[in-house]
């Protein structure tokens, strides 16, 4: 997963040196994906439909044989067989793209594009990692937004500067365990003492070098997890009283920060409400094309209307869920290249399009009973 997410922001880099903006580079890097896999998505729209048109006979064989499944089975394979049908045809470029799918949205909400993209707007959105409803402040002016309930994460890399002056970057390991934050429950207004622990960074060179005091400072990304909110902290080598060291005056030393932190208020973006109502036209108007394949008796089955509340369900999730503008930039962006795909699959492939004369099953070889 994460060699998914570092070749995406890898690549959006390259998008993004060449037009300028984050922004820009999302939509083109979309614009690239969907039309790599143009011949797959065209296969699998054409599979789909194909599917649409056979699903009356279908009902029809399981119906006939419904108390026989064995031989229901044999009948469906001979009815796939002389439509020239594979059930499963759908199902294998919606794998391949699978992946990629999970790599550029893993990217897109991840710490590092988060930081990267920072508070620059883009068209009419505030920027690109702030949700739609959210209490998050702006990000990277040295302060938090939060609320006691709030979860913080680290970037995966760690910038350390020893006293000789050098600079190492490491890896982080496990985002989700290097800070400790203290007070807990989070008491917004108050500063957060956050400590370092060299040990769970998973680089042997980084905790050597801490321990025999070579460490200077470090400098991380921190990104509020409930809001996106990011800030990048400093940690320095600060004395620690611990109870595992038996003389009480000595004192380990812990790589700390104190981060200042205002009470979060909930705030809407406007800009991305536009993008989400956008996304829900383009869902609907995607609906639409892919249903001209579907027989009228299928039009107001439960299926369909199953797709008809999608549009809704999905448009629930982007307002419920903190999910950063850049994110619903890739989704409209996808859904809008989807729908044109799809209309020119209808115009350019006229022998996939149902008769509207025709009675239902009509257009497909038929199978009679054995």
């Amino acid at each position: 997963m994460d060699i998914l997410n570092q070749a995406m922001f890898y690549l959006l880099g390259l998008f993004k040196n060449v037009l300028g903006s984050y922004g820009w580079a999302i939509i083109a890097l979309t614009v690239a994906f969907r039309l790599i896999v143009w011949p797959l998505n065209t296969k699998q729209t054409l599979e789909m439909q194909k599917m649409q048109q056979l699903q009356p006979k279908i009902k029809a064989l399981q119906e006939r044989y419904k108390d026989e499944p064995q031989k229901m089975q044999e009948q469906m394979m001979v009815f796939y067989k002389e439509n020239k049908f594979n059930p499963f045809g759908g199902c294998l470029p919606m794998l391949i793209q699978l992946p990629v799918f999970i790599g550029l949205y893993g990217m897109l909400v991840s710490p590092d594009f988060l930081a990267a993209s920072g508070n620059t707007p883009f068209l009419f959105l505030e920027n690109l990692s702030r949700p739609l409803n959210s209490h998050s402040g702006k990000s990277l002016d040295g302060t938090f937004n939060i609320t006691e309930k709030d979860h913080f994460v680290t970037a995966h890399h760690i910038d350390v500067d020893l006293v000789n002056g050098q600079r190492i970057t490491y890896k982080i390991t496990d985002p989700q365990k290097v800070l400790s934050i203290q007070p807990m429950p989070l008491i917004p207004g108050d500063p957060l003492s956050v400590s370092l622990d060299s040990d769970k960074l998973g680089e042997t060179g980084f905790s050597d070098a801490f321990i025999e005091g070579k460490v200077a400072k470090a400098s991380v990304v921190v990104v509020n997890d409930s809001t996106k909110e990011v800030e990048s902290v400093v940690f320095t080598p600060k004395p620690l009283k611990t109870a595992a060291v038996a003389d009480p005056n000595t004192h380990a030393v812990a790589l700390m920060s104190e981060i200042p932190t205002v009470m979060g208020k909930s705030h809407f973006h406007m800009g991305l409400l536009y993008l989400v109502v956008a996304y829900a036209l383009l869902t609907v108007l995607y609906q639409m094309v892919m249903s001209k394949a579907t027989p009228a008796s299928e039009a107001s089955g439960p299926q369909a209307q199953m797709m008809k509340l999608m549009p809704l369900m999905f448009v629930g999730f982007l307002v419920f869920l903190p999910i950063p503008s850049g994110v619903v930039l890739y989704l409209v962006v996808t859904m809008l290249l989807m729908f044109v795909q799809t209309a020119w699959i209808n115009a350019n492939h006229s022998s996939n399009k149902p008769d509207p004369n025709a009675k239902p099953g009509q257009q497909v070889v038929d199978v009679k009973p054995a």
